[in-house]
């Protein structure tokens, strides 16, 4: 089964089955003998996941409202081959004529593993604040869209700071 790619913004909607209180079970982590880990505690990894995260929704919200205009401020924020994904889903933007309104925001994150070079979480992200807009003003969000869906997210780490890597809708359990 091919993994969906990040979804920028409420483009596309997703459909899942109800939500569950259950949350996915982590990895098992290990870590060659002779690489130190990137972060000393699953804390840590955490609370930089979580930074990195709501650094990338605030500037991705401002790129979807600004109508997926110079999307090249996600630079620094993801690796080579997500920047490349997230520019073209703003380019649907640009040639639709639509922008969105309101901002997305993500809750429940946990650190799936964590190693010397990367993390993989888990988190809820939640569209229920976004609207798609036509260029007059009229709500075009479909009718279909989930506003809160699960995603398992992978971070690297570059120049001393985590960015994403990628990310797919998670298709186990959904624990949002």
């Amino acid at each position: 089964m091919r993994a969906k790619p990040l979804i920028a913004i409420p483009l596309i909607a997703v459909a899942l089955a109800g939500c569950s209180a259950q949350t996915p079970t982590p990895q098992e982590t290990t870590a060659a003998p002779e690489q130190k880990p990137l972060f000393a505690t699953d804390a840590e990894a955490l609370a930089a996941a979580e930074a990195a995260y709501a650094n990338y929704l605030e500037v991705s919200d401002q790129i979807a409202r600004d109508g997926g205009a110079n999307p090249e401020r996600l630079k620094g924020l993801l690796s080579s081959d997500q920047y490349q994904t997230e520019v073209s889903s703003f380019q649907n933007y640009v040639t639709k004529d639509i922008h969105s309104s309101g901002q997305m925001s993500f809750d429940s994150l946990h650190i799936a593993s964590s190693d010397s070079e990367n993390v993989s979480a888990y988190l809820c992200l939640d569209s229920s604040q976004s609207r798609v807009l036509d260029s007059s003003g009229i709500d075009v969000t479909p009718s279909s869209r989930e506003d809160r869906w699960p995603l398992f997210v992978t971070f690297e780490s570059k120049n001393g700071t985590l960015v994403i890597s990628g990310s797919e809708t998670w298709t186990g359990t959904n624990f949002c």
